[in-house]
């Protein structure tokens, strides 16, 4: 299989500059795609929903696993606060999240989808699923598990080097 030409992936601005940052610069790459991914979600969720990726983000979440708090999805994610917290007002606004008083920690809030939430959650995840599975079908099943095992251990690995 060819490899693409990676150089387009690099920041740097010519050849010389892509020579001292090696010309398999990894996390470079990794840092493309992750904006690249986003930028493949963001339109369609614009377009389709008037919602940002940071909105699905939270909603999703918040399917998968009700009752999180703010801080937890945006651990969950490795996101900006801020931007998760802009999705979550942006969304309550709209009657998407209901958010309660956590009876364990006052000072905290538990965060559900309300039901037109749920209803919108599952107007979006047909698309959303879609767009999954095309952008993964260039790989093969054994691409697709060897990838999920080493960007596991790159989380992990990252996770690390919190401060």
């Amino acid at each position: 299989m060819d490899r693409p030409d990676t150089a387009a992936l690099h920041p740097a601005d010519n050849a010389a500059d892509r020579s001292r940052a090696g010309a398999d610069d990894l996390l470079s790459e990794v840092h493309v795609l992750a904006n690249l991914i986003s930028r493949a979600f963001a339109g369609k969720l614009d377009r389709s929903f008037g919602m940002s990726v940071a909105e699905w983000r939270v909603m999703l979440t918040l399917h998968r696993h009700p009752g999180l708090t703010a801080a937890e999805i945006t651990s969950r994610w490795a996101m900006d606060k801020m931007a998760i917290s802009r999705a979550i007002q942006r969304l309550r606004a709209a009657g998407y999240v209901r958010r309660d008083r956590d009876p364990d920690d006052r000072r905290s809030f538990r965060l559900s989808l309300t039901d037109p939430g749920t209803r919108l959650h599952q107007s979006v995840l047909p698309m959303a699923n879609d767009r999954y599975r095309a952008f993964l079908s260039c790989l093969s099943r054994e691409e697709s598990a060897t990838l999920r095992q080493a960007l596991r251990k790159l989380i992990a690995q990252a996770e690390t080097f919190r401060d």
